[in-house]
């Protein structure tokens, strides 16, 4: 039933635009092709919706800037919308369903894909907080295993300090314990108990200054050696303040980072919201394999079918009008042949002619000649016969 006089609001209009269908062959249909056309382009409409918001999150995410984020948001938005629009619009009803799910195959196929990239940066809102906890754990277990490292270089740079401090704390309490024993002997308080300076009294005194020697030796060598394990020390205190600051810096809020922390998460919840946008995204291409072969499908296979014999008809009369052209001018080659054919034959019957005069003279003359040859010789035989 035609009805042209059909008027649409503009919500509806722009679904129908959504959905790629033909107006004015919808106006020639029932209202229920008009609501199914209708629902599928607000499925294509809403799901460019989801993937501009998802895509802005990402983006927001990776840029940290809302004006991009909005811009290139959109842009894919409209990116995803244009695509299921044209997987909608490239779809033929048939009443055979064998072709139509080959025909759709690949079509499904894109539609997954899609909803696999749209679903990432939902995931990463949808599971914000725990991608912030794992973020979080997972740099303090790498900033734990950092301390380990270092802890344990500079504990072995501190045991050695500590070693020849120990080294040169022994030498000093050597040489304290010399010092009183050489005091002792001197003034006759232990020892042999003679005071004064005496042979043992002077024994234990060279003892003592020998051991103020090392003693002193021990220090310089060993302040040395102390001040080289404390450079090395603060090298590797600033090295770990260093690496931790970088390692701060690549836990910070990064695209990349959260989208590790989302590989680590458990994947059941996030095949749950994938599914969800999976079914979505193939919901449009399932409302129309689905639902049965309608009038507007009918109007649409009539005018495509009458377009192609159109232009079967117009290739048919133009190889016609190629062959028509072909014949006449076939015709005018073979009358240009027979009229030269008929000129030569002209032309050959006068030089054969001529031939045959030129050949007729040239026996004549070779007769002459011949003759003149034999009359010669005749008369040369007589001459001998004569003499004889």
């Amino acid at each position: 039933m035609i009805d042209s006089e059909r008027k649409y609001g503009p919500f509806l209009r722009f679904f129908l635009f959504c959905s790629a269908a033909d107006v004015e062959l919808l106006n020639k249909c029932p209202n229920s092709e008009v609501n199914k056309y209708a629902g599928v382009g607000a499925t294509v409409f809403f799901t460019g919706i989801l993937a501009c918001a998802s895509g802005g999150y990402a983006l927001f995410t990776a840029f940290d800037s809302i004006f991009l984020s909005v811009i290139l948001g959109i842009f894919w938005g409209s990116l995803v919308f244009n695509l299921d629009r044209f997987l909608v619009s490239t779809i033929k009803k048939s009443r055979g369903k064998f072709q139509e799910v080959v025909q759709i195959t690949p079509r499904l196929l894109l539609a997954v894909l899609l909803s696999l990239v749209i679903s990432v940066p939902l995931e990463l809102k949808i599971f914000e907080q725990e991608i912030e906890e794992s973020i979080y754990y997972a740099g303090a277990a790498k900033i734990d295993k950092l301390n380990q490292l270092y802890d344990g270089r500079v504990s072995l740079k501190q045991e050695r300090i500590d070693g020849i401090n120990a080294s040169t704390l022994a030498k000093f309490e050597v040489r304290e314990e010399y010092y009183r024993q050489y005091v002792c002997e001197c003034d006759g308080t232990c020892g042999t108990g003679q005071k004064g300076r005496g042979t043992e009294c002077e024994r234990k005194e060279n003892k003592y200054l020998q051991s103020q020697k090392e003693y002193d030796q021990a220090v310089i060598e060993n302040a040395a050696e102390i001040q080289l394990l404390n450079e090395e020390k603060q090298r590797l205190l600033e090295e770990y303040q260093l690496e931790k600051d970088g390692l701060l810096v690549s836990f910070a809020d990064g695209l990349l980072v959260r989208l590790e922390a989302l590989r680590i998460l458990p994947f059941g919840p996030q095949l749950a919201i994938i599914l969800l946008l999976i079914s979505i995204e193939i919901a449009p291409i399932l409302v129309k394999l689905l639902s049965p072969y309608g009038p507007y499908d009918h109007l649409l296979k009539t005018i495509e079918y009458d377009f192609e014999i159109d232009e079967i008809t117009a290739v048919n009369m133009r190889n016609q009008q190629l062959n028509n052209k072909l014949t006449i001018m076939a015709s005018i080659e073979q009358d240009k042949v027979e009229q030269e054919l008929k000129n030569n034959e002209g032309a050959m019957r006068l030089i054969g002619d001529a031939h045959l005069e030129i050949v007729k003279a040239q026996l004549e003359v070779w007769v002459d000649d011949e003759k003149d040859k034999i009359r010669k010789e005749v008369q040369a035989r007589m001459a001998k016969l004569d003499e004889s």
